[in-house]
């Protein structure tokens, strides 16, 4: 056995999830080992849809614009029913992102890939087995190609290993609860030609339903000067393996030992698409495709998580299955340097905190998704006529399919309420912008402080947080009406904010003011020039529609007698709010560092 290699964490899996998670590692300085059983970055097409949400997250760590670039812009969704056009699903949102980013998997393994530095993934790689300590990991990888074997010490282990994840399967009571489909399903990408294959959109995603099931033709991309799409649909109606299927290995994914003919795919196509004529060539060749609908018992043990499809997996329907990792990732990644570097005053709560507001969000997403492909996909003439009524309907109403859109498009998505780094709203804090929700992007603020050699700086809220790692930012919003004097909390603020001593990497401060109390165009004079713990920027228009005023909800309290709140926003480093409190005295600023020493270390402790 080679030498002994010690790091910070162990990541299994090189795929997506992982890949990101290990990007997300190497970005707050902190040290890894990647193995993953492939001999590099997949070919195939596979998870295609990357959804709002997760273009904001990736947008947050300095990634979208490489997606950006290789990606096709989706503007909703058209459906046919036996061959009629029922009408379309239209992408809106509030998000700098109102569309689906389609984008093979391919194409983004490869960028995270590259942006992570290919030499740092340990290819044709496998975990064989780890032990837990009170110290950290103690794994053995093999080389698959010699079989040569390498021991990794490692503070923590990651599980981003797939279906059948090694690092789930070795820890022998962690259980992947759920069940198998024994319905086939095709999945292959595709050309189109014939006389009706114009209908099929290149700039929309189509879904062709039948009698007896449907049929997804998404547009993936060029590929040799002509458009491409993945197609997914079933092969047989709806049918689950055995009752025991809940104790058997998974069989979710490609099914290397089954096949299908593309004279069969085509009798299909024909079918479903009738009385359209379309013809379909396929490019890579045509796969059987096996759904499980799995959850694992836990996201976590001890100093082990899973994520991505290795802690679930579904239905397709919907395209959330990656977007769920990516978020996964995202979630544990800032709580796991902030124990790393000892920045935690309960680590133990932080890391639990991971599987606590994840499970919910995702059994959430498996209830969705089971649903609607059960339901899609029953041989029943009357049930069918049913879906065909019911969706008729829905593609009428603006609102609904408004709310269905913003659903898919994970917009609405909140950190369940029970998790314990998430504070309790106030009794009195009515209209304010809840704990466990996004904070939406704003329209732009300006820097209060410059030199004679920078020009104004006018930047949006999620520009000024963008690239913080495991920071938190502490809001003081004291915008206010040009009639009112300046908002009287912000030296209190500063002041605490600077004795209370948190590490810099940690929480950062933030005073936002109406640009007309900013008398002038510098630090105010009882803070520090040189101390940058705190920043000040000023707001222009507070009434704007998305000024982050109104994001807030302190809009509506800027008539207030005798003079109107402020409110303290602290927003996680997954810009999402941990905390919010109306400020209606200096003494309502503790409650926001009291909340913060929970879990975040301060020099005061």
């Amino acid at each position: 056995m080679n030498a002994i290699e010690n790091v910070d964490v162990l990541i299994s899996g090189g795929g997506p999830v992982g890949l990101f998670f290990a990007y997300r590692m190497a970005c707050l300085g902190h040290t890894f080992y990647l193995c993953d059983k492939k001999s590099g970055p997949t070919d195939e097409t596979r998870a295609l849809a990357m959804t709002p949400r997760t273009m904001e997250t990736l947008e947050s760590h300095s990634i979208a614009q490489h997606i950006m670039k290789e990606a096709c812009v989706l503007h909703g969704a058209q459906i046919y029913m036996n061959g009629k056009k029922l009408g379309t699903m239209d992408a809106c949102g509030d998000t700098n992102y109102p569309h689906i980013t389609a984008i093979p998997q391919s194409r983004t393994e490869a960028i995270l890939s590259r942006l992570l530095d290919a030499d740092k993934i340990h290819r044709e790689t496998e975990l064989v087995q780890y032990e837990q300590n009170d110290n950290g990991v103690d794994a053995i990888v093999r080389d698959m190609n010699h079989g040569t074997e390498k021991r990794i010490q490692a503070r923590y282990i990651i599980g981003a290993d797939g279906s059948h994840s090694a690092v789930r399967k070795l820890a022998s009571d962690w259980a992947y609860e759920g069940y198998s489909m024994a319905t086939r399903f095709v999945v292959g990408d595709v050309f189109v030609s014939g006389k009706d294959a114009d209908k099929i959109q290149n700039h929309r995603g189509n879904m062709f339903v039948g009698s007896d099931g449907w049929l997804g033709v998404i547009p993936a991309g060029e590929k040799d000067g002509q458009f491409y799409y993945r197609m997914f649909g079933n092969l047989e109606a709806y049918q689950l393996e055995s009752d025991k299927s809940d104790l058997k290995d998974p069989t979710h994914g490609i099914s290397r030992n089954d096949s299908v003919s593309l004279e069969e795919v085509q009798t299909i196509v024909n079918k479903r698409l009738s009385p359209l004529q379309v013809t379909v060539k396929d490019i890579n060749g045509l796969s059987i495709f096996r759904i499980n609908e799995r959850k694992a018992h836990g996201f976590r043990r001890n100093r082990a998580f899973v994520m991505g499809d290795a802690a679930h997996c579904h239905s397709p329907v919907g395209g959330q299955g990656l977007n769920l990792g990516i978020q996964d990732a995202d979630n544990l990644a800032w709580k796991l340097s902030l124990v790393l570097n000892g920045h935690s005053s309960d680590p133990e709560k932080l890391l639990d905190s991971y599987s606590i507001e994840r499970e919910p969000i995702v059994a959430a997403t498996l209830k969705t998704t089971g649903s609607a492909t059960r339901y899609s996909l029953m041989k029943i003439s009357v049930i069918s006529t049913l879906i065909g009524l019911v969706m008729s309907t829905v593609l009428t109403f603006d609102r609904v399919k408004k709310n269905l859109m913003s659903a898919v498009f994970q917009l609405e998505t909140q950190i369940p309420k029970e998790s314990a780094i998430l504070s309790q709203p106030a009794n009195d804090a009515t209209g304010l912008i809840e704990p466990g929700h996004f904070m939406r992007e704003t329209t732009v603020l300006r820097k209060r402080d410059f030199t004679d050699d920078i020009l104004l700086q006018r930047t949006t809220l999620h520009e000024t947080l963008r690239g913080h790692g495991s920071r938190h930012t502490m809001m003081l919003i004291c915008t206010r009406p040009s009639r009112y004097d300046p908002c009287p909390w912000t030296r209190d603020f500063y002041e605490k904010f600077t004795k209370h001593g948190y590490p810099p990497v940690a929480v950062r401060g933030m005073v936002i003011e109406s640009s007309w109390h900013a008398h002038q165009s510098r630090k105010p004079e009882y803070a520090v020039s040189d101390d940058y713990t705190v920043s000040y920027w000023v707001e222009e228009h507070w009434d704007g529609e998305k000024s982050i005023t109104k994001r807030i909800g302190l809009a509506e309290h800027m008539w207030d007698a005798p003079e109107p709140p402020a409110a303290i926003v602290v927003v996680r480093p997954d810009l999402y709010v941990a905390y919010s409190s109306y400020i209606r005295s200096a003494g309502d600023i503790d409650q926001a560092f009291n909340f913060l020493d929970g879990y975040i270390h301060n020099t005061t402790n």
